[in-house]
């Protein structure tokens, strides 16, 4: 198993490969955007901008998409770039409302095993 600091989004052309040639899907709390990264192991990033809120809030968002995606990350499919963006509507969210949003978007996007 890959340790976390390798299984995290971080160079700006691997952002913007996702970005301009992944595929989205979104539900009420997150968009996932996802695309193939022929590496055999998954990575992930968790976005939040400034539209969702002032600092406390876009923290608070990211470690529930965090949280919500280290939950269900045992099922995902290997090989994928990953990022979730948070919308602003997380903000009145709970975790198990994070939860069901992600898996249901993760489950339209066909990224279980």
């Amino acid at each position: 198993m890959k340790d976390n600091s390798e299984l995290t989004l971080r160079k700006q052309k691997d952002f913007n490969r996702v970005y301009k040639r992944g595929k989205s899907k979104g539900s009420k709390y997150v968009v996932v955007l996802y695309r193939n990264n022929n590496l055999g192991y998954t990575r992930t990033a968790f976005v939040s901008s400034k539209k969702v809120g002032n600092s406390v809030q876009r923290n608070r968002s990211r470690r529930l998409m965090r949280e919500s995606y280290y939950s269900v990350r045992n099922n995902i499919k290997e090989g994928y770039d990953i990022i979730f963006v948070a919308r602003n509507s997380i903000n009145d969210a709970g975790m198990k409302d994070v939860l069901q949003s992600m898996y249901g978007t993760l489950k339209g996007c066909g990224l279980f095993k």
